[in-house]
């Protein structure tokens, strides 16, 4: 591990004239300039998997190598001091090559039971720094049988849970748990946030999740969109569908992912709302291409009616960003073609 030097700290003092008929008669301004010119190399540091530094540089987010462990360091910001041009051939002490010089351990904390793993690769926090999300999960079932509206193909895990820290000290806060399911926390694809809005995709059962992360550290459910879009979807098809499809009875996986027992497939040829929406948008978007009426069928025949099972075919992959319009929550969604 290397670690970068500062020198060249320079402190500028700027004068002001005394102003005539006042009684301040100076007034200054205080500067500094941070150059970094040395790097400090085969440093002794801590067998840990670095992850990264929030925004404001204050907290290094660190895991154990068991991956079950968090670690969390703050920066002691300036340790050593060079006044020469040249700090490559400054002379430091040994102290200086070891991690603790720089860095202060805050605390320790552990995120995964025997079973689960800490998710190396995902971390989010909010804009003021002052919580964490963290996520833990089991290993993956690549060949798990699509039941209860999953997607064939998707793997699935057993248990992921997201945990919301206070990075401050560590304190658990809440967490919101997905039995059975499949969210890809790769790079925090299938997870992202929006200030205080919070998406998580699951890929498993085609559904947003919104939450909200409240000032006091609580993951609040917003909705899910899904097999239902607006609030009354579920309650119109419903109303229009009893005298066509029974009642029916969602696995405990999917009720305990947020979802009850109404938001399943009404039928097995049934579309989801969001697939819905998505093949509305290219019809009329197609149709609109067109003003003759010969044409424009001529148009969605080449273009939407032959190309419908591939649009059929697509899955949400992730959100690419949220946006909040007189309370409505829209979450552009990123579709790719189903192929595993």
């Amino acid at each position: 591990m290397s670690l970068l030097g500062f020198s060249n700290v320079r402190f500028v003092h700027l004068h002001q004239a005394p102003v005539f008929m006042e009684r301040v008669h100076c007034a200054r301004r205080f500067y500094e300039n941070l150059v970094p010119s040395c790097t400090i190399y085969d440093v002794e540091c801590p067998d840990h998997s670095f992850r990264k530094f929030t925004d404001d540089g204050q907290y290094l987010i660190s895991f154990s190598r068991n991956n079950q462990d968090l670690i969390v360091y703050r920066p002691r910001w300036l340790s050593f001091s060079c006044k020469e041009e040249d700090c490559d051939s400054c002379y430091l002490p040994s102290k200086a090559k070891k991690f603790e010089s720089f860095f202060t351990q805050l605390y320790c904390v552990s995120l995964a039971s025997s079973n689960e793993f800490i998710c190396k690769d995902f971390f989010l926090f909010m804009e003021s720094n002052q919580f964490g999300l963290f996520a833990t999960s089991t290993a993956q079932i690549h060949d798990a049988p699509a039941t209860g509206g999953a997607v064939q193909g998707i793997p699935s895990i057993e248990k992921i849970t997201f945990r919301l820290l206070r990075l401050e000290d560590g304190f658990r806060l809440d967490e919101r748990v997905f039995h059975n399911d499949f969210v890809n926390l790769t790079h925090s694809m299938g997870v992202f946030l929006y200030d205080d809005l919070l998406a998580i995709v699951s890929l498993r059962y085609q559904t947003i999740h919104i939450l909200q992360i409240t000032d006091s550290g609580n993951l609040v459910d917003v909705r899910s969109i899904g097999t239902f879009c607006r609030e009354d979807d579920e309650l119109f098809l419903n109303s229009n569908s009893q005298h066509v499809v029974g009642p029916h009875h969602l696995p405990l996986d999917h009720v305990e992912n947020g979802l009850d027992h109404n938001q399943t497939r009404l039928h097995d040829g049934f579309l989801s709302g969001i697939k819905q929406r998505l093949l509305s948008f290219i019809f009329r978007r197609i149709s609109n291409e067109e003003t003759d009426k010969t044409l424009r069928m001529q148009c969605l025949k080449k273009k939407f009616y032959f190309h419908f099972q591939d649009y059929v075919d697509l899955i949400v992959w992730k959100v690419i960003y949220a946006l909040l319009w007189t309370g409505t929550i829209l979450g552009p969604a990123s579709f790719v073609n189903q192929v595993w």
